[in-house]
């Protein structure tokens, strides 16, 4: 199985920014907060990292077979990741209810910093499409 370019430039960028996130929350739960560490602290950063393996897979998927398509899909991906991370929210509060205000504040942390990071990214990469259409039509 091949790899394509795109997948590989998003998913060693998605590993270094769920790596540096989760390194600087450790370290101020650490260092800054220790009485508000929370033992499901490592599931938020593998969940997002998870996620994002699956979102690039799905992308990569329509961008071969509805590449017209693309930008609908991506926001499709989106509103599915914001209501299956509500359910995961909802979930916690509801089984594990143990520093629940922790758990919400960490992981709208991390959804911001994945949206961000992913728009960029989506975003980078509609402008090289749209830039490569144009010179091909030049050429």
């Amino acid at each position: 199985m091949s790899i394509s370019k795109t997948k590989l430039n998003y998913l060693s960028a998605l590993a270094s920014v769920t790596c540096m996130t989760a390194a600087l929350g450790a370290l101020v739960f650490y260092f800054l907060l220790p009485e508000h560490y929370f033992n499901w602290y490592p599931f938020i950063p593998i969940y997002f990292f998870v996620l994002g393996v699956f979102s690039i897979y799905m992308f990569d998927a329509c961008r071969k077979h509805m590449p017209k398509k693309l930008v609908l899909f991506h926001l499709a991906l989106k509103i599915i990741r914001m209501i299956f991370s509500v359910f995961i929210l909802v979930l916690y509060c509801l089984a594990v209810r143990d520093h629940i205000r922790e758990f919400m504040v960490t992981f709208i942390i991390f959804y911001l910093v994945n949206l961000v990071f992913e728009s960029w990214f989506f975003l980078a990469f509609e402008c090289n499409r749209k830039r490569k259409k144009e010179n091909e039509k030049i050429a």
